[in-house]
């Protein structure tokens, strides 16, 4: 099957990609062919996150930055194997501009063109990743206007090739040829038609509003009736529509957020970073214009803006939000992966780690990869020997990858987990920065230390090190990405204290415990049930004894 992935920045192109690449394989090889070739720190920082997001897929990455099909330097491609490029943009980028030297190469896209189509078919399953580049309201220069030309040439000739075409925009698909393929589960049948935007569907929008709280996320192009629709068919009034703007941080429980990207790149002029969607009103309805689908622009804070514009409405999508997109005044209910693909609800097991020397001794352990101390593995041999069910319950497996949880993990659920177990780098303790490795009697004459443990220390950083409350914002989007991508409906998570106590803390904020009364004893947590229809949270305490 040949599927081509097209959409904005920070759309979730690349995600969707590795999972329909991963549902193509059933098991078998799977190769990341890798374009970019970095040109500078943000580049590299791109990579290593691409790196991160499908670490534990088992792709084979082949660096292969331009002429896949070149008998000199392309890929001998393997025809029962699964590829995934990412991205036709960067090749294209390759081919016209040089790899490493400037050379202008104004009709390259004919050629990469004529490479993907070749390369097409001499593999079994072929996903590709381009970006939509034809939404700005600039007038480029000629080279730019030739690139964005080229790259619209290069889709269109695949689009005709490929079985399926997807478009992405914030978290929502639109299937604009074929199907999904079946291995991808539920999702493939219920995204097989065209995207609802009839008088019909606006009428059920506002309905729903009426029904059951639900976050709604409202975007599109400029001028194309967004706020229009939110009043008239979601029936919210103008003194309850909040504009937003890049100086101040708006009120985040009021019903209605317009603008949204002003406060976003408010937020990327000053470094911050945007409210977690955990702490949105569960009614509320954010307005959001699209300003991923362009060229990438030259000014570093324009740049950080548009990504994390994107990646931001990934997020609110991923709490299950109903995604709207405004074209022409006609709304577009956007399929939900998270919303369709989901079973009714989860179970998610919170671990803290084994003992290591570190917490013997009371040191800060935070960013330091201290493994097990022998009483800690036996401390978990004793609790894994008591409890009678612990193989098999579980479908899915994730750690923070520091050796402290990964060998927890093995003690505790057996090798099998630990081989099928993901790394989840968003999961790992606070860092201490400077404090690291050190106890409070080490340092209580510190002045640096004294001034960050006194005043609100959720809010202090640690010089070299973040803050409680960076750390919770941390935890709790790798925990959206987990709901949103795992597909599993049972699964253990063996992270560190505090991010456990953070994630309690959040959900459970009636209660009004602080971080610490929630922090559980070593090798034991917390089961959560969520349900994904209301997102519901209930839980009770975890001890190994009684995992049962």
């Amino acid at each position: 099957m040949k599927i081509w992935i097209t959409g904005g920045a920070g759309s979730g192109k690349s995600s969707l990609a590795q999972d329909l690449a991963a549902a193509l394989s059933q098991g078998g090889a799977k190769y990341y062919i890798a374009t970019m070739v970095p040109r500078d720190e943000e580049d590299r920082r791109r990579i290593r996150r691409h790196i991160e997001d499908r670490s534990g897929m088992s792709f084979e990455t082949i660096e292969c930055p331009l002429g896949l099909t070149d008998h000199s330097r392309g890929i001998v491609p393997d025809p029962g194997g699964t590829y995934l490029l990412d991205s036709a943009t960067a090749m294209l980028s390759n081919a016209m501009f040089g790899e490493r030297d400037f050379a202008y190469d104004p009709d390259a896209a004919t050629a990469v063109a004529a490479d993907l189509e070749t390369f097409a078919g001499r593999v079994r399953n072929f996903v590709v990743v381009s970006d939509g580049i034809y939404s700005d309201a600039v007038q480029y220069d000629d080279m730019t206007e030739r690139y964005r030309a080229g790259l619209a040439q290069i889709e269109r000739i695949m689009a005709k090739t490929c079985d399926t075409v997807i478009e992405c925009a914030a978290g929502g698909l639109i299937v604009h040829k074929g199907t999904l393929p079946a291995a991808y589960g539920a999702l493939s049948s219920a995204l097989e038609r065209e995207p609802e935007n009839d008088t019909e569907t606006r009428r059920k929008a506002g309905e729903n509003t009426t029904l059951k709280p639900t976050l709604k996320l409202i975007i599109g192009g400029a001028c194309q009736g967004k706020t229009e629709y939110v009043r008239t068919q979601l029936g919210i009034p103008v003194e309850e529509i909040f504009t937003c703007s890049e100086e101040q941080v708006p009120n985040f429980q009021v019903r209605c957020l317009d603008h949204f990207e002003r406060y976003l790149r408010g937020c990327a002029k000053r470094g911050d970073e945007p409210v977690s969607p955990q702490d949105l009103r569960k009614d509320a309805v954010i307005i959001c214009e699209d300003i991923t689908c362009g060229i990438v622009p030259i000014d570093p804070i324009d740049r950080r803006w548009r990504e994390m514009t994107g990646r931001y409405l990934q997020k609110i999508a991923g709490t299950g939000a109903d995604v709207i997109r405004m074209v022409c005044g006609i709304a577009q209910i956007l399929a939900n992966p998270v919303k369709k693909e989901q079973g009714p609800h989860k179970e998610i097991l919170l671990l803290r780690h084994g003992m290591t020397q570190a917490n013997e001794k009371h040191l800060y352990c935070g960013s330091l990869n201290w493994p097990l101390s022998p009483a800690g593995k036996e401390a978990l041999r004793r609790k894994a020997a008591a409890a009678d069910h612990l193989d098999g319950e579980w479908d899915a497996y994730y750690t923070s990858g520091m050796k402290r949880t990964d060998e927890t993990l093995q003690i505790l659920f057996g090798e099998e987990a630990a081989k099928a177990r993901k790394m989840c780098a968003g999961l790992k303790e606070m860092d201490f920065g400077i404090f690291e490795g050190k106890s409070y009697e080490m340092l209580r004459e510190d002045p640096v230390y004294q001034a960050w443990i006194s005043g609100d220390n959720e809010k202090n950083v640690c010089p070299g090190g973040e803050s409680g409350e960076q750390m919770r914002r941390r935890v709790l989007e790798a925990l959206d990405r987990i709901l949103q991508n795992e597909t599993a409906e049972r699964i253990v998570i063996v992270t560190h204290g505090g991010p456990i106590a953070a994630i309690m803390q959040t959900l459970f904020q009636e209660q009004k415990r602080n971080r610490y009364e929630w922090q559980p004893s070593y090798g034991e947590g917390y089961l959560l049930q969520i349900s994904l229809k209301d997102m519901k949270t209930s839980y009770h305490a975890f001890p190994a004894e009684n995992r049962r």
